[in-house]
């Protein structure tokens, strides 16, 4: 039993680190309508920036320096790449993803390198829990997905910035019209 209950965490850990990469997928395609194909590698190159920060600081510092220049890059990806050929056909949407991702690619591997790399978890150690040993990495990465999920429904469902946005993604013509600045929400 104690094996079963830890396979079944190690699953849903594994499961809940999908289930957000799909979240975020389905943010970015309902919100420009662009199914981004680097958006892995957008995440990739940010975990390696995260990587090498963490070398010359402690782990939350760059956590948090992480996030602002992935937002930072984020913007500047959507308003130089992608807001430009926006009204294109999809093909071109398509092609400009899949550029965007062998760049990104080519970039990595040449700063980085091509070998895999440990990332440190902020969370570390075994907790015992009813006679069964479980990893505080995985409980971590359940916690945090869920948290994560909370915050993106409560953001989406009662700001004023998340109400935005959404009405920005349904529809944008009228949304200009309410006063929405619909540029800035699809970058965000």
């Amino acid at each position: 039993m104690e094996r079963f209950i830890q396979v079944t965490v190690d699953g849903v850990a594994t499961g809940s680190i999908y289930g957000a990469l799909a979240l975020a997928l389905v943010l970015i395609f309902r919100s420009t309508g662009v199914v981004n194909f680097a958006q892995g590698e957008m995440a990739m190159f940010t975990t390696f920036v995260a990587w090498s920060l963490n070398h010359h600081m402690s782990y939350w510092p760059a956590f948090l320096l992480t996030l602002v220049l992935a937002f930072a890059g984020g913007v500047a990806i959507e308003r130089l790449v992608i807001r430009p050929v926006e009204n294109a056909s999809p093909l071109t949407l398509i092609m400009v993803t899949i550029a965007l991702f062998v760049i990104l690619n080519g970039l990595a591997s040449w700063i980085w390198g091509g070998e895999t790399r440990n990332f440190p978890s902020p969370f570390s150690g075994v907790v015992e829990i009813g006679g069964v040993t479980l990893s505080k990495h995985e409980l971590g990465v359940i916690a945090v997905t869920l948290i994560v999920l909370a915050l993106l429904w409560t953001f989406f469902r009662y700001t004023r910035l998340g109400l935005a946005m959404r009405s920005a993604a349904i529809g944008p013509t009228t949304s200009r019209l309410l006063g929405v600045r619909v540029g800035w929400m699809l970058a965000l």
